[in-house]
């Protein structure tokens, strides 16, 4: 059996990654008290919640697999002499993407290297434009994100904007695809998966951000759902947001970020937060089938809109979503489903 195989976002889902943050120790080192408790709870409930997401997708009957950590002391070590934090292997789905039978790595995280080996050794083919060093300052891929890439088997579509270059989209075309795909162009000015979600052939989540698209001429006679009011407005009115404090960037939770913590995030863990107050993650979801499809919040013009297309949403609570700017799609990235290549539009 083949490790790797994928052509849609819906076929049942057999094997997935899904992502990992920091844990609480690799912290250890902040002197100050107020901002260290801060940043570790974080890392305590996101691990609690990816793991609680781990059991839901197991109950379907897909296998779970995690990345690797960076080895805590030479982690610690680097950033007492360090200028920020590197992203920890949360969001899978940023980096890598499999289309058809390949596994294409974007970006080669080291922290996936183990699996992506793995798989290699029972005859998976993993492209890694990098080369062996993990990582190529010319790389034609740089600075590329693979949430950009939306499947529809036959069909692929590539958000080309500030994500996704169509030199890379070229690059992606003539290396990865082969002649039996159709090629088309998303342009969403983002991530294109945080922006339109297909849920099954015929049913399609879609966000304010699809302004640019042309939903009804790329997918005829499609039921589309268009969700204009993220569930993270109500969120942040509950946890009493401070919109001032932080005008959008990120938002955490069940607690009021003192200026200590605000500062250390904004200058030392830079490269973890996004602009979240423009992100509908209630788009950003993972299919396990054409029946079950999981969600991070409850919101009930997508719940209902689900149970008209018979299928059952299923609520794994992602409390940091707002933190770190990533949903169920982007911490989770699908190695197998069943199913091959057919054609849907």
């Amino acid at each position: 059996m083949n490790p790797i195989n994928s052509y849609t976002s819906w076929q049942p889902l057999e094997e997935v990654i899904v992502g990992r943050a920091y844990s609480p120790d690799y912290f250890d080192f902040i002197k100050n008290a107020q901002v260290r408790n801060q940043l570790q709870q974080i890392l305590l409930e996101t691990e609690e919640d990816l793991a609680n997401l781990q059991r839901t997708i197991e109950k379907s009957g897909a296998r779970v697999r995690r990345p690797d950590l960076p080895d805590r002391d030479q982690f610690i070590n680097n950033q007492v002499y360090g200028r920020g934090a590197p992203l920890p292997p949360l969001t899978p789905r940023d980096w890598q993407i499999t289309l058809g039978d390949k596994l294409l790595r974007v970006l080669a995280m080291q922290e996936l290297d183990g699996l992506c080996r793995e798989y290699e050794s029972v005859g998976g083919i993993v492209i890694n434009p990098h080369g062996p060093t993990g990582w190529d300052e010319n790389c034609v891929l740089n600075q590329a994100s693979a949430s950009c890439i939306i499947r529809v088997g036959r069909d692929v579509f590539f958000d080309n904007s500030d994500f996704l270059k169509p030199e890379q989209t070229r690059w992606i075309v003539d290396n990865v695809l082969g002649h039996e795909y159709r090629i088309h162009e998303a342009v969403t000015d983002g991530h294109g998966d945080a922006v339109f979600a297909i849920l099954k052939p015929g049913v399609l989540l879609s966000s304010k951000h699809d302004v640019h698209l042309d939903l009804g001429q790329d997918f005829p006679g499609w039921d589309v759902c268009k969700i204009w009011d993220s569930s993270i407005w109500a969120a942040m009115e509950v946890g009493k947001f401070k919109y001032e404090q932080s005008p959008g960037a990120w938002y955490v939770q069940g607690q009021t970020p003192t200026a200590e913590f605000t500062q250390f995030v904004n200058t030392y863990l830079r490269k973890w937060t996004g602009f979240v107050a423009e992100t509908v993650f209630d788009v950003n979801c993972l299919v396990l089938d054409e029946e079950n499809v999981i969600f991070s919040a409850y919101n009930k013009e997508v719940f209902d809109y689900c149970r008209k297309h018979r299928i059952e949403p299923i609520i794994s609570e992602l409390r940091h979503s707002y933190f770190w700017d990533g949903g169920i799609s982007c911490c989770t990235q699908d190695i197998r489903r069943r199913g091959g290549l057919e054609t849907y539009l």
